[in-house]
Formats: structure tokens, sequence, C-alpha cells
């Protein structure tokens, strides 16, 4: 289990469905960090150590986006409890997460695979954690626009002036992307959407097949930029260089019960958080 532990409420969840799986002769592991905040620390691992048949969140999309970054295998399904303000990567409430926990157990659920995208600077030779939601390439001045060039399978697509540039997955398609104004994709569509933030010229959005390779060269002399994969990890690339998208060999696998659709809603409606 991975949790929030700045919550007595996520705390008291993680106690419910440990004792819960115990019960049932599961065996089970707490990342470290929530295992010493709840006086357990013979029950605990680092996440990056864990080797599980499936993982436990409690949490929002920031808890399910860590996860799937730092776990050892990307392709261990995740179960999301949600205590989030959306929560639109996760599954269950707290009050349904025991009927829950019995349908993965008796196997009656379904698993979602979700594609992660795959970045790197090759003149840094650097290669950035794998983004199940989105690779953004900005100005690390807000007030300054970004110069890029964006390149698509070799092709000079066009020079652009934007804020910044995000490169999504299907996943990512319901976050950063569509408060930029690009488009929802199912998860079931294999694609990556390339989308400008408030850009000075007419394009807007593109969706292009998972074959294709994304490179986005920035065209100042003097203008460093910062590559940010999914609003957790953060590099400067230097002016002029340029950053390659394409997707991952691995993907990310989600325990679902409802349809893609049915979670939709709840992105759309804005909800006051719990």
């Amino acid at each position: 289990m991975v949790s929030r532990v700045d919550k007595q409420e996520a705390l008291d969840v993680v106690r419910g469905i440990y004792d819960y799986l115990v019960s049932k002769g599961v065996q089970v592991q707490m990342e470290t960090e929530i295992a010493l905040a709840m006086d357990m620390p013979g029950k605990n691992s680092d996440l990056g150590d864990m080797d599980t048949d499936f993982m436990i969140t409690v949490g929002g999309d920031g808890t399910i986006l860590r996860t799937a970054m730092q776990m050892q295998e990307p392709g261990t399904p995740i179960l999301g409890v949600n205590l989030g303000s959306r929560g639109f990567l996760t599954e269950v409430y707290p009050e349904d997460v025991k009927p829950a926990l019995d349908k993965v157990l008796k196997e009656e659920y379904v698993l979602e695979e979700c594609l992660k995208l795959s970045s790197r600077n090759p003149e840094m030779d650097k290669d950035f954690p794998d983004s199940l939601n989105e690779v953004l390439v900005a100005s690390p001045l807000p007030s300054k626009a970004l110069d890029a060039r964006l390149i698509i399978d070799g092709k000079h697509i066009l020079d652009i002036q934007a804020d910044g540039i995000i490169a999504s997955t299907p996943t990512g398609s319901t976050a950063y992307n569509l408060s930029a104004g690009g488009a929802i994709l199912s998860p079931d569509l294999d694609a990556i959407i390339l989308t400008a933030i408030c850009p000075y010229s007419y394009f807007r959005s593109i969706v292009v097949p998972k074959e294709s390779r994304i490179t986005i060269e920035l065209l100042k002399p003097e203008a460093e930029a910062l590559v940010i994969i999914d609003g957790r990890d953060y590099t400067a690339v230097k002016p002029l260089s340029s950053v390659e998208v394409r997707v991952s060999q691995h993907k990310a696998r989600f325990i679902r019960f409802r349809s893609f659709y049915e979670r939709l809603e709840r992105r759309l409606v804005f909800r006051r958080m719990r």
C-alpha cells in the first residue's frame, strides 16, 4: 500500500485495509513512510523495492502518479482509493473499499492498460522518467514565452511561441492537456496528444499515432526550458537543445470495475473536496 501521510483520514483507511486483507490471509507490505507513521516498522518496504501482485493507493491522482513513476514493476496493477478532490485515476471511495477488495481477491475486475511516454534530452544524454499523464516543456519564467520547433516523424510542423507544449497520453488527456484545450481520448485509443499552452498562433492541438516520434526543439539562443514529467520530476534543459518524446515500452495497469465514460463525469463536473 502507498498512501498520503499528511491526513489522518488516509492513515485510518490504510489501517482498515490492512486489517481486512490480513483477515483474508493476504500478505501486505506498506511503504516505509506509512509504516513509520502507523508505528508498524516491521511491515514496511520502499516503494521502488516492492515486489507485489497489486498495489493499493490511498489519496488522489498525485499519489497514483508518484506510485506509477517509482514502483519497481511498471505493469503492477493499481487499485486507487480516492481521498482527493477529483481522483479521476482512482476507482473507489473508502466506504466502498471492502467490497472492492473482495472482487479483487476473486479476480472480478477488468485490467485497464494505459500508455506511458518515454522522453529524453539527447544533448545531455538524459533520459527522463516515464510519464503516465504528460511531458511538459515550458519556460522556467511564467512571463516568458517558449520559442520552439515542433517536429513529428522527422517532418517540420511549425515554429511556435507558447507558454509551453504538452505531449500527453490518453490517460493524461483529462489532466493538464484538457485544461489547455486539448482533446479527451479514451484509454482504448493508442495515440499521443500534442497541445500548445496559450500559443501565439492558430495551432492548438494535434493527435498523432502511437508510433509517432515527436521532437520539440528550443529556438532561443539564451533561453533554457523546464521539462516536467507528470508534475513531479523537473529538469532544466539548455538553450537550443531538444526533447524527444515517444511511446514507452512500459504500460501502467489499473484495476477497474466501471467504464471510462462512467469515470469521466467525475472529472468534468466540479465538486468540492471531500
